[in-house]
């Protein structure tokens, strides 16, 4: 039997081993694998590298946020502030004036003055809230003061009736030391920050603020959202922090990098500081409005640009204008587009309604209110001139650029109310006398303004133009004094213990030889008088007389006795200058006065009188001089002898205006009528204004028809107190004979009553009994 086999046809499969599949195809594979290991190995080396520069980058913007934050944030330049206004019981006022003065420093009017920044007023009273303040002088209190006029004297009292001597009103910022810098602003510590104005800073801009961690990526969702389905942009997504990023350190481009860099230094800000910290940055840093050339940066500075009231004083719909400009500075400007300011306004009040910060009811009543803007104030304008003088003054003790930049406060003699009289009463009377007269369409004018006591300069007058102009006369017109002069002449006569006020000198023709020319004075009148008294002669400005009394004592002397009385500008003392050659600029012959005016309390003119720092340090104070070379009692006889000139001299028209008012004066005109002089000492001040042509032309105006009109004016707007009749204690007023040297009984008609330097009055007396 054969044994079958299978089939040759049927072949069985080779199968082939893995090592054999894995031999064939390993090569291959490594080296792929290989090559991905070093790509990726590449990779990280490279990421690691091109995150050193990044990580370099975000280390170099953190220390940028902390540099600047930490450091001087802004530059800011000094603030400048005038004097606290001092109201004292029994001083002369008028229950308009006061008003007008507490509505011009931003108090507001109401039905009562229980808050703070508030008045009332009724038919015959004014009540006041009266703000706190801090000074050179220290922490003074907020106080609630009544206000009466009886007898056009002020009156003030408590709301117990308790009297008190003096209510204070708070130095009021007059404007800055620019030097170049053209950014002001007001800065705030995060305690004065009204509560109400970040509830709707933080409503309005970012009601996350408070909780997210630089950036809100709800905040820009909802941006997104709200952009998208407008199919326009109207809503941004950045924060608060972000904003102040980029006004601070960032351009205004719009790029990428710029973005990333905002988000980047957001996240920093939000790590190194606090949310205090960083809104209180804010509310300092935004831009709100253009000043002028400056730019006002700030919800404090537009407070008081906007409102001229500190920015806890504003109401809530006002706080929402302010908020809404954020969004738009220039476009929602209420000056410049209040009805579009007052929509925008609205709309904040609408966000705060649905927020629930704000009743509907309310957000009613406050939408319908008007923006109620303060007049928009010229403050350079206004304090131009004294600002110049501010500048000279510190520039000898402080460096330009620290004034321009580290937000000083400094703390002036400045009167508000006077200095606002001064500029009224110059710009009216100048153009009333151009108006008289064509030939005085170019007239210009200066005035200066001192306490009389301590010399500090309260008002400041540079030129007759109706803005600032720059030219600050005071300084700068250096003019003949004319008859201004010859009180100085009279004051050497008294001190010398030769003379009296009853004395006799000759006005009679007199002639001085000097070089190869002689000169022959004459009087304004172009006639003589004979013997006269001294009174008489200066209070009717008699130049022989005069010039009579100057040779007698020696022109050496006169000339001594300027350089004592404060003249600092070099001169030769010819003859002619006893006669008011002399020339000196306004606020020169203000300081010539003022040893007469305070009686020897004070020699040289104040303008700062301290400059403290952000901290409320004091740097520096300016201490008033008393250095003067004449005694209490010559002083107060010559100022005395100064009131004859109103009474029977050239300022009698100055006496008619006020017969009740007793005051010294002086008038003054040059050569040829180019300069009109007035000079005038009321209890509260020494007023000296000057008139004359910038090119020196003649005029038809004297001091008396002239510069007197403004003085007359300005006291008009500003009531002064009377000048007392009590003289030091070492000089009296007695009754003189006017013949004979001796004193009169009260009998006796033919009398004056003289002030003398006790020592130097008339031994003898007479009775004036006639014999029959």
């Amino acid at each position: 039997m054969t044994k079958k086999t299978a089939p040759t046809s049927k072949k069985t499969p080779v199968r082939r081993s893995k090592s054999s599949k894995k031999g064939s195809s390993s090569p291959k594979r490594k080296q792929q694998r290989s090559f991905l290991r070093r790509v990726f190995k590449w990779l990280i080396l490279l990421g690691l590298i091109g995150s050193i520069p990044f990580a370099i980058w975000v280390w170099w913007l953190d220390r940028q946020v902390v540099a600047l934050f930490e450091g001087q944030k802004w530059q800011v330049p000094a603030e400048v502030y005038s004097a606290p206004t001092i109201l004292r019981d029994g001083a002369p006022w008028r229950k308009e004036d006061l008003e007008s003065l507490l509505a011009a420093v931003g108090y507001r009017f109401g039905r009562n003055s229980q808050k703070v920044g508030w008045a009332a007023r009724s038919a015959t009273k004014v009540s006041a809230h009266l703000r706190p303040y801090t000074d050179h002088t220290g922490y003074h209190s907020e106080a609630r003061r009544i206000f009466a006029f009886e007898g056009g004297r002020l009156q003030i009292t408590d709301l117990t009736g308790k009297r008190h001597a003096t209510a204070v009103l708070e130095p009021q910022k007059i404007g800055y030391l620019y030097n170049g810098n053209t950014e002001s602003r007001d800065i705030l510590t995060y305690e004065q920050i009204p509560k109400n104005l970040i509830e709707i800073l933080t409503a309005t801009e970012d009601r996350e603020f408070f909780n997210h961690i630089g950036i809100s990526f709800t905040g820009i969702a909802r941006a997104a959202f709200v952009n998208l389905s407008s199919g326009a942009r109207r809503q941004g997504g950045s924060t608060l922090t972000q904003q102040l990023v980029k006004n601070m350190y960032l351009s205004s481009e719009r790029t990428y990098t710029r973005k990333l860099t905002e988000v980047i230094m957001s996240l920093s800000l939000e790590y190194h500081y606090s949310k205090e910290e960083i809104i209180t940055a804010y509310v300092n840093e935004v831009y709100l409005a253009q000043e002028g050339s400056s730019a006002l940066h700030g919800f404090a500075a537009a407070s008081q640009y906007f409102f001229s009231r500190p920015l806890n004083e504003l109401n809530i719909d006002e706080l929402a204008l302010l908020v809404g400009m954020v969004k738009g500075p220039s476009l929602y400007n209420p000056r410049r587009n209040p009805e579009r300011a007052k929509e925008r306004r609205n709309v904040v009040l609408d966000i705060l309604v649905d927020q629930n910060r704000l009743t509907r009811e309310n957000a009613n009543v406050l939408q319908k209110q008007p923006l109620r803007l303060a007049t928009k104030g010229k403050r350079r304008s206004i304090f131009g001139d004294y600002l110049d003088l501010v500048s000279m003054q510190l520039e000898r003790d402080f460096d330009p650029t620290r004034l321009a930049t580290e937000n000083l406060r400094i703390y002036t003699g400045l009167d508000v109310r006077a200095q606002k009289a001064a500029i009224d009463a110059m710009h009216s009377q100048v153009d009333a006398l151009a108006r008289a007269d064509k030939s005085l369409k170019d007239l210009q004018g200066a005035m200066v303004v001192t306490d009389r006591r301590t010399g500090q300069v309260r008002a400041i007058v540079g030129s007759s133009d109706e803005y600032y102009s720059g030219f600050n006369r005071t300084l700068a017109a250096v003019r003949p004094i004319g008859s201004l002069v010859k009180p100085a002449i009279y004051l050497a006569a008294i001190s010398s213990g030769r003379y009296t006020w009853w004395d006799r000198v000759q006005d009679e023709p007199q002639q001085f030889k000097i070089g190869n020319q002689v000169w022959a004075p004459q009087n304004y009148s172009r006639t003589t008088h004979g013997e006269v008294p001294l009174y008489v002669a200066m209070s009717k400005s008699y130049n022989l007389a005069t010039i009579d009394l100057a040779n007698q004592l020696g022109f050496d002397r006169i000339g001594d006795t300027l350089r004592q009385l404060g003249v600092k500008r070099p001169f030769t003392m010819y003859p002619s200058v006893a006669l008011g050659s002399l020339e000196l600029s306004p606020f020169e012959v203000a300081r010539l006065y003022q040893p007469v005016a305070s009686v020897g309390a004070s020699s040289e003119l104040g303008v700062v009188l301290s400059v403290m720092d952000q901290g409320g340090k004091v740097l520096k104070r300016f201490d008033r001089k008393t250095d003067v070379p004449f005694t209490e009692e010559a002083l107060g006889v010559t100022l005395a002898g100064m009131t004859k000139v109103p009474e029977i001299g050239t300022a009698r028209a100055a006496q008619a205006t006020f017969p009740a008012m007793r005051f010294a004066a002086k008038t003054g005109t040059t050569n040829d009528q180019r300069d009109s002089w007035f000079l005038a000492i009321s209890d509260d001040y020494l007023s000296t204004v000057w008139l004359g042509m910038d090119d020196n032309t003649p005029m038809k105006i004297t001091g008396s028809s002239g510069a007197q009109k403004v003085w007359i004016d300005f006291t008009k707007r500003l009531p002064q107190g009377s000048l007392s009749r009590e003289l030091p204690e070492g000089a009296r007023y007695f009754q003189v004979s006017q013949d004979e040297f001796e004193l009169a009984a009260e009998r006796c008609d033919d009398k004056v009553e003289l002030p003398f330097v006790l020592g130097t009055e008339p031994r003898s007396s007479t009775s004036c009994l006639w014999p029959f």
